[in-house]
């Protein structure tokens, strides 16, 4: 009788973005408790045919954004709702699993020391912001909750300095190389800085998602099922913790499967 043969190992779809890299380390991690191996690969704008194709097994990512990118139409959805418009929208080829416990919306901060100044709201910022700097990440640039939100809801005119490392973005604050700077709320932003008020509500909701390949779905019932259980259980402060700890100099395997552990995941 023939050897069954052994599934090769999932790839697991990450990017840059370190709360988003630390979720999929989490499926992995979680994966190899169930016995089934898997490992991280950046598959940029292809992720949807890397998905489709079953090439990727799965990839964290926030609703929001994805919802934006893929061209859906008029009012953003409530974030309820998010994770369902997605799954429409990607559907048949991708499933989505919802980690709404984890709030990706975007947030602009300053440090203490401006916040004391009297810069408290962003109502506050409109003379404030001319020949400053608002150091943020490419995807801000043109949300309507970024830097265009900010221009037509708050008469803001920052110059950009682009800065996808959420440390490097807090480094610019504390050395007065930004006035400004904008953080998911799932990313670590350092101590010592002040969260301004959007007095105007042009946030959006973002709540993180699992894109599962539909190949999967129906190859893998049991590993979909582990990464429900691990989306179930993700929260934006854990996310936090385990940002604040690496920068500390604790180390990943240690820090995520204590988590995992603490879980009932590993």
């Amino acid at each position: 009788m023939a050897t069954p043969a052994v599934p090769g190992p999932l790839l697991i779809g990450t990017e840059n973005a370190a709360s988003v890299a630390l979720m999929a380390q989490l499926l992995v991690r979680s994966l190899a408790a169930k016995q089934r191996t898997a490992g991280t690969e950046a598959f940029g704008e292809a992720w949807q045919a890397a998905l489709g194709a079953g090439e990727a097994a799965a990839k964290p990512a926030y609703a929001g954004t994805l919802w934006a990118s893929l061209g859906g139409g008029g009012d953003a959805p409530a974030a309820a709702d998010l994770a369902g418009e997605v799954a429409d929208l990607l559907a048949p080829e991708v499933s989505v699993v919802s980690a709404a416990g984890v709030d990706g919306s975007l947030m602009w901060v300053v440090t203490e020391a401006t916040a004391l100044t009297g810069i408290t709201t962003l109502d506050t910022i409109a003379q404030w912001s001319r020949g400053k700097v608002a150091a943020v990440p490419e995807l801000v640039v043109s949300r309507a909750d970024g830097l265009p939100g900010l221009k037509a809801a708050y008469g803001a005119g920052f110059t950009v300095s682009k800065t996808e490392s959420p440390r490097e973005r807090a480094a610019a604050l504390t050395t007065g190389r930004a006035a400004i700077a904008a953080f998911r709320r799932s990313e670590y932003s350092g101590t010592g800085l002040f969260e301004l008020a959007d007095t105007n509500k042009i946030e959006l909701p973002d709540p993180a998602v699992i894109l599962v390949s539909s190949k999967l779905v129906d190859a893998e019932p049991d590993v979909v099922l582990a990464m429900q259980a691990l989306a179930a259980k993700l929260s934006t402060g854990p996310l936090l913790e385990f940002q604040a700890k690496l920068a500390g100099g604790a180390s990943a395997d240690d820090v995520l499967e204590a988590w995992l552990k603490s879980e009932g995941l590993a």
